[in-house]
């Protein structure tokens, strides 16, 4: 009977975990989307891209990167990271239409990830 007891603590600390590390997983990937959003969107309207946002964006992708890549396959957060890490690159020398194109890049992939994290159907078989 202790078994079953202890099987049973063990399948819920799983599902509860399981549970909390999606919800984080998703938590993390919003807010990274946002930022990227609302930089795209003020690029797009100022046609110049803003320092301090690319920063915001480097700084939330360094701030949850260690957990992202913990949780989730690191080949689908290595275009990402590369994106971001370009992000400076275009800032400084002025490539405008290239930095709006990685944003847009990373958001998708983001997006993406997020969509294979779901519990559907289509994800697990």
């Amino acid at each position: 009977m202790k078994r079953l007891y202890i099987a049973l603590a063990l399948l819920s600390a799983a599902i509860i975990f399981s549970i909390s590390s999606y919800f984080t997983i998703n938590k993390k990937i919003d807010k990274i989307i946002e930022l990227m959003e609302i930089d795209r969107e003020i690029t797009i309207m100022t046609t110049e891209p803003d320092e301090t946002r690319t920063k915001a964006i480097t700084d939330a992708w360094e701030e949850n990167e260690t957990y992202l890549v913990s949780m989730l396959t690191h080949q689908e957060l290595e275009e990402v990271e590369i994106g971001i890490m370009c992000l400076p690159d275009y800032l400084n020398q002025g490539f405008t239409e290239e930095y709006i194109k990685t944003l847009n890049e990373c958001i998708n992939h983001l997006y993406h990830i997020k969509e294979t994290e779901k519990a559907d159907t289509k994800n697990i078989f």
